[in-house]
């Protein structure tokens, strides 16, 4: 605990540092307040000047009680507060999740420093989010989102729009400060899936440590990819451990589906839309008749190429079907209710939610809200989606609602 020491007496540190949690308690529940409000009024001036008095309060209390390590983190997120008000950067959702986790992150660091605890983060961790925070507005679109995403990650790694980046799945022999963008996202999404798998009680083997080498490369062929197999992963892994404890009331509890098997098919679905031409990618092949035929394929082309494998045709399966409809009109083969595989329900709802929460107009920085992704599940229900699966997919969603929020 020695940065509280300041050569002060003992209680005069502890009335420091309770003085500092009574207004902490206050402005992180002001913030809380007003970053709600801002949901509703991003253009609201002063909201935003209310939360940056908040940060710049904090930021000098952190002096007060020792704290000097974490003034360049409340620092950067007081310039990236002014470059909102100056109109350099837009206000959004994600920006939201970085004020919200870092306040979090800061007073949980505090706590941890009284009790002589592990810190929330890493010293390394601590200085790649300032690094990414500082300079944000003066970055293109793009490479303004794929670090906001780093630093969700790294602020919280089960974040659904996090690409956590840390030392230990970098090689030793390369300084982080010389490693690109693209090469820590490639790092960051096989750590985040591989910490998903562990949690699941999958174990890593020969096979999954070659899907798994695959998921940068695929995240990476379209921009709105980036981070989209972790989050699925833990969607529909979550859904099925769910959906496993609840038919197995009077039992151990298990999963309806198996677990490896799905996990496969999730890394691996759109393997086939991979092949696609990337002017296809965004139309999804709806532009004229010609595209969308080539586009109704890629189910079968990745199906196909899972398939050559007699260990992974269940996966195999779910990859074929999951653009099956529960009322039939879906695709390949019109497939309805009890004929389409378990698997490929959930992936159906884990891809039609992904795409809708994280789609927009880019150019106005503009992403649909959970609610709107979540009401379209639920209009689909008994229709395009299975309704025993939305039932679970909703209740998932409520329960980890914060890892879910934009």
């Amino acid at each position: 605990m020695s940065q509280l020491n300041l050569n002060r007496p003992d209680e005069l540190q502890r009335d420091c540092v309770d003085d500092f949690f009574e207004d902490f308690r206050d402005a992180y529940e002001q913030c809380e307040t007003t970053l709600i409000e801002l949901e509703q009024n991003p253009q609201q001036s002063e909201l935003l000047h209310g939360i940056f008095r908040v940060v710049h309060t904090i930021k000098g209390n952190l002096g007060f009680i020792g704290l000097f390590s974490l003034i360049p983190l409340l620092q950067s997120l007081e310039d990236v507060l002014d470059d909102i008000r100056k109109g350099r950067m837009a206000y959004d959702s994600a920006l939201c999740d970085v004020i919200q986790l870092t306040l979090d992150r800061t007073q949980q660091w505090v706590e941890a420093s009284i009790a002589n605890e592990p810190k929330p983060l890493s010293t390394t961790s601590l200085q790649q989010i300032c690094q990414r925070l500082t300079g944000l507005a003066s970055t293109d679109e793009r490479s303004r989102e794929q670090r906001i995403r780093h630093i969700l990650g790294l602020l919280d790694p089960e974040h659904p729009q996090g690409l956590a980046i840390t030392a230990d799945v970098l090689p030793d022999t390369v300084s982080q400060s010389t490693v690109d963008d693209a090469d820590l996202s490639a790092s960051s999404a096989i750590a985040a899936c591989r910490r998903l798998l562990q949690y699941y009680g999958i174990r890593m083997d020969a096979d999954l440590e070659f899907f798994i080498q695959l998921i940068p490369a695929l995240e990476q062929r379209h921009p709105r990819w980036l981070g989209r197999t972790a989050r699925q992963l833990f969607l529909v892994l979550e859904m099925n451990r769910l959906a496993g404890n609840k038919e197995s009331a009077n039992k151990e509890p298990g999963n309806k589906v198996d677990t490896l098997q799905l996990a496969v098919a999730v890394m691996l679905h759109d393997l086939g839309m991979s092949f696609l031409p990337l002017n296809m990618l965004d139309a999804q092949g709806l532009a004229d008749p010609a595209q969308l035929t080539v586009w109704l394929r890629h189910a079968d082309m990745g199906a196909s190429l899972v398939a050559s494998s007699p260990r992974w045709q269940d996966a195999a399966a779910m990859i074929w079907q999951h653009h099956e409809h529960h009322d039939g009109t879906g695709f390949p083969d019109g497939l309805d209710g009890g004929d389409i595989s378990e698997g490929a329900k959930l992936l159906l709802i884990a891809d039609a939610f992904d795409n809708i929460a994280n789609d927009g107009d880019r150019s106005e920085q503009r992403k649909i809200s959970l609610i709107k992704a979540l009401q379209h599940i639920n209009s689909g229900s008994g229709t395009r989606y299975d309704p025993d699966w939305v039932g679970i997919f909703s209740e998932v969603i409520k329960l980890h609602r914060q890892h879910f929020q934009r």
